[in-house]
């Protein structure tokens, strides 16, 4: 009762700020957002012999993926920079990949919407042990679940991505209800009691998503805004509107090829996922994203720049991946730890993407394919192994060399990177 309490003088209070803001906004200047400090980057080129190899890397898991192109930075304060657009917009075609082209990010969009979460909750808006369906009283199956828990994975909630995906990929221009994917995602088998373990599920950022909206009467442009974008300077990152299928230039067109009836890839017709509805993911995938932003929000997500001192520290009390998992991943606010690296991997009909980052060393890694069919794992692997091959990067001069401990190497990368490749050549 007493949660109940709190949380309705929550939403009062903040329904009354989010209208006073409102009336002011009519008579004056939005209240400018304080910039975010992040590390500085270098801007010098890594050493050839890394540039090479960096090169190479990317140029062999394109192929792989099946994917035209690819868009691909590396990071590394005590050496350099990387960053390289390779092959083409589509299959067979002849527009080349730039880096300044945005991208969908999937599974990425779900750090940010924890961002968010942590946000309100700094402000007293919310709190991590409010239960969803305080929120949400009409929705039937989400009791004793909590924000917190919808943020961290541990809800227990089925994956509506499993049984919808390919829907989603089949039909992308098609405008998704959200309560129609929470429902599917509530509707599959639970993988555990509310709190209990951690298992991927894009309904918690669904879910996360629609209780916020109702929680601060804002929209989530507006909240990604004020809360990511805008305090990180991620100019152009953006959420479009679910009835927006077309982004504007330059933005790297999107490609899958589906599966027959019998389960098996058409690998001889590329699916065009360019023009995408964003309701197939809301809050668990639809932001818009490019390479320099990527970087700056994988460094923030490493940090927890954007969060309060007092909930840094809570954000990333992490969770095992699950009982199978080497000790050194887990999963955080809304991304895993990888070893010392922190972040994200995202697939979404169209593209892959994965983001790294170590908050110790700065060493920071964002790659994009433009053919989703291998998965978000394949992207992850990959930016896995351009960090195995940054982190000896020679130092340049008056450097020092840092110790970034990562757990795996390039060659198991590599060999991960073969073993999961989709639609190769026969004979």
């Amino acid at each position: 009762m007493k949660n109940s309490v709190n949380r309705s003088r929550r939403v009062g209070l903040l329904t009354l700020a989010v209208g006073m803001v409102v009336s002011l906004t009519a008579c004056s200047a939005a209240t400018a957002v304080s910039p975010v400090t992040l590390r500085e980057q270098p801007t010098e080129s890594l050493p050839a012999a890394s540039v090479a190899a960096l090169d190479a890397a990317l140029a062999e898991a394109m192929p792989l993926a099946a994917a035209p192109g690819a868009i691909a930075g590396v990071w590394a304060p005590w050496s350099g920079q990387w960053v390289s657009a390779q092959g083409t917009t589509a299959p067979g075609g002849t527009e080349k990949m730039s880096t300044d082209m945005r991208f969908r990010i999937g599974d990425n969009t779900q750090p940010m919407t924890c961002d968010v979460l942590y946000g309100l909750v700094s402000e007293g808006a919310v709190a991590l042990d409010d239960e969803v369906s305080g929120y949400l009283p009409s929705m039937q199956g989400i009791e004793n679940i909590t924000l917190g828990q919808l943020c961290h994975g541990t809800s227990g909630l089925g994956d509506f991505g499993k049984t919808l995906g390919q829907l989603f990929a089949g039909n992308p221009a098609r405008q998704w209800s959200t309560f129609e994917l929470i429902s599917d995602g509530v509707a599959n088998p639970r993988t555990g009691r509310p709190g209990e373990a951690y298992a991927h599920s894009d309904t918690n950022y669904a879910l996360l998503g629609l209780a916020l909206e109702k929680a601060t009467g804002s929209n989530w442009k507006a909240l990604y805004e004020r809360y990511v974008f805008d305090p990180l300077n991620m100019a152009d990152s953006l959420f479009p509107d679910p009835s927006t299928l077309e982004i504007a230039d330059p933005f790297v067109p999107g490609w899958e090829y589906l599966r027959a009836a019998g389960g098996t890839l058409a690998c001889d017709a590329p699916k065009d996922e360019t023009l995408l509805s964003t309701s197939l993911a809301f809050t668990a995938g639809g932001v818009v994203s490019s390479l320099a932003d990527m970087q700056r929000y994988a460094q923030s997500f490493a940090t927890g720049a954007l969060l309060s001192d007092e909930l840094r520290e809570k954000a990333w009390e992490t969770v095992p991946l699950n009982v199978d998992a080497p000790a050194w991943q887990s999963f955080g606010p809304g991304g895993v730890q990888m070893g010392p690296m922190r972040g994200q991997a995202g697939y979404i009909p169209g593209h892959i993407s994965a983001m790294l980052s170590d908050p110790e060393t700065g060493l920071t890694v964002v790659v994009l394919l433009n053919n989703s069919t291998a998965g978000s794992g394949f992207a992850q692997t990959l930016a896995m192994k351009l960090a195995a091959i940054a982190a000896k990067a020679q130092p340049a001069e008056g450097e020092k060399l840092p110790l970034v401990g990562l757990p795996w190497s390039e060659e198991q990368m590599t060999e991960r990177l073969a073993a999961s490749a989709v639609c190769q050549p026969q004979g």
